[in-house]
């Protein structure tokens, strides 16, 4: 089945500004970046999604590295990239996170995603989409703050709603999205580019 064609999210449209698109990959900073996400909403279902995603970022350096020859030939494997037995660097806060939603998956028999508290249950949304939600806040706020910073360096005096107001068009997202996420992360924003 065709994969529809999707608009990026936010937090993709930043990152490609923000990095470029010659950017390489980088593992640490994708590992930082979950902790992150993670100290931003400490949730049971955060820990699982970012443990989730953070696995997900080694096994593509993995892939990445495959395919550019920086494997040894004998780590290779056909099927699997490299060898099944060949370790990782994996960072305990995420093998604790899925070790201790794989022991209440096993013990309390809820649905899988109950277990790992990534379903909302009970009319809630799903703490996917609300991560997402709060990447894309987070990801707004920052661009917003790069905004700001590059007025501030050009010595030009710029107005958060003209900026909020040009987030709306950019991101297809309403005024008031943009005004939450600047509310949310403004100090975070105002802190990092004062470094």
């Amino acid at each position: 089945m065709p994969k529809w064609p999707r608009s990026p999210r936010p937090s993709e449209v930043v990152m490609h500004e923000l990095v470029g698109e010659q950017a390489s990959w980088d593992l640490k900073k994708h590992l930082a970046g979950c902790l992150a996400g993670f100290q931003t909403d400490s949730s049971y279902g955060a820990a699982v999604f970012f443990a989730l995603e953070a696995l997900s970022g080694i096994a593509r350096d993995v892939a990445i590295r495959a395919d550019a020859g920086k494997l040894n030939p004998d780590q290779r494997d056909p099927g699997w990239i490299i060898s099944p037995k060949e370790c990782v660097p994996v960072p305990w806060i995420w093998i604790r996170a899925l070790s201790t939603a794989w022991e209440r998956y096993k013990t309390e028999r809820e649905p899988l995603g109950r277990a790992f508290g990534l379903e909302g249950g009970q009319g809630r949304s799903p703490t996917i989409e609300k991560l997402e939600q709060l990447l894309d806040e987070r990801a707004i706020a920052r661009w917003i703050g790069s905004q700001l910073e590059r007025a501030r360096a050009a010595h030009k005096k710029v107005r958060i709603e003209d900026l909020v107001q040009e987030a709306a068009e950019k991101f297809a997202k309403s005024d008031v999205t943009i005004r939450r996420a600047w509310a949310r992360f403004a100090r975070r924003e105002r802190q990092r580019t004062k470094k």
